[in-house]
């Protein structure tokens, strides 16, 4: 598989953010009864985005914006200290 034609992927990359994004709800509404698999696949995944946004300089003024299906998005960036910020869902009507 090549990564370099994977991360150049607008698909690749929304799909990237879109399953990060619900792994970390997922893992923060089950606190510490997490299952370790759950818990690496969003290392993974978050250091593939952190590299994503950085080379993208996605940032709060300038966000990433994530298509979930044809009327849910939220945007994703990476704040002053590198980490990985979402804003909340909205609908297309929002």
């Amino acid at each position: 598989m090549n990564t370099d034609a994977q991360i150049l992927s607008d698909d690749f990359i929304n799909d990237l953010a879109a399953d990060w994004y619900f792994l970390s709800l997922h893992l923060n509404a089950l606190g510490n009864s997490c299952a370790s698999e759950i818990s690496d696949e969003l290392i993974e995944s978050g250091l593939k985005l952190k590299l994503i946004l950085k080379a993208g300089q996605y940032t709060y003024l300038q966000p990433l914006n994530i298509c979930v299906d044809r009327d849910t998005f939220f945007d994703i960036w990476l704040d002053a200290d590198g980490d990985i910020q979402t804003s909340a869902l909205f609908c297309d009507a929002d």
